[in-house]
């Protein structure tokens, strides 16, 4: 699979490139060759930024996991539970321990 989404680049490798082509992370994809998980690490500091995944196969990515302070745990974690293609619930770790502080749940996504 090649491509490019945003400012990254998928090759067949199974890399994610910057527009620079610097390797910052790693895709997977589906029996079917759909990309159903990526993992990125923007800054290099060998730490997982932001993961995102397809966990039921339809296309679209239903989870995501971002660690914006580079710590290891997640800083903030959303899920499309309902599988319309919009976040609608929300979990924020504000002590950086690894468990959640605060949770939102939006129907309408958010």
């Amino acid at each position: 699979m090649s491509g490019s989404t945003g400012e990254m680049y998928f090759s067949a490798d199974g890399g994610v490139y910057d527009a620079s082509g610097t390797m910052i992370g790693t895709y997977e994809t589906d029996d079917a060759g759909r990309v159903d998980v990526v993992s990125t690490d923007t800054d290099a500091d060998g730490v997982l930024d932001t993961t995102v995944s397809d966990t039921d196969g339809n296309g679209t990515f239903e989870t995501g996991v971002v660690d914006t302070d580079g710590d290891g745990y997640y800083d903030t974690m959303i899920v499309d539970t309902d599988g319309d293609g919009d976040f609608d619930t929300a979990a924020i770790d504000t002590d950086r321990d690894g468990r959640a502080d605060t949770a939102a749940h939006d129907p309408a996504g958010f």
